[in-house]
């Protein structure tokens, strides 16, 4: 085993542990000291508001979660779904960017650099994110919550 498999597997054994009514997070972990978890569905407003759950993103309802993954050298959570009624990749930054919000982030910078493309900086206290949403041909969107470290973007 290599180094970045064993602290990815550190990583994720020390995930968060499931807000309740929520489910267990399909992946989780801790980056910078802030614990996060993706989830399937069944993040509720009230859910995202409550305190002491670490961060929580989920995917819109009736979506099909498709994969999740953590890219150990861009400190990113990766998550692809499908929806049938589709979304753009604005509308998917909305959504997800809705959530942190709700979690006290607040958004900095957004831009759109083409029809499949979104992103958007988000802070709250002292730790910083970066959002991205593709939307790939096939319709499916992977949206990437990327752990920044330092003073969020211009």
């Amino acid at each position: 085993m290599n180094f970045k498999t064993v602290l990815l597997a550190v990583m994720l054994a020390s995930g968060v542990g499931a807000a309740q009514g929520m489910g267990k997070p399909l992946l989780g972990g801790t980056t910078s000291g802030l614990t996060w978890g993706l989830y399937a569905g069944g993040l509720t407003t009230a859910s995202l508001q409550e305190e002491g759950q670490g961060l929580r993103v989920s995917v819109p309802v009736g979506a099909r979660v498709l994969g999740t993954r953590y890219d150990l050298q861009e400190r990113a959570a990766l998550l692809t779904y499908r929806i049938p009624r589709g979304l753009d990749a604005r509308s998917a930054l909305a959504y997800a960017t809705n959530q942190l919000q709700l979690q006290g982030f607040d958004i900095g910078v957004r831009t759109f650099p083409n029809a499949s493309t979104a992103q958007a900086i988000l802070s709250r206290d002292s730790q910083n994110m970066e959002v991205r949403a593709v939307r790939r041909a096939n319709g499916d969107l992977q949206v990437s919550y990327v752990f920044l470290r330092g003073a969020a973007g211009p």
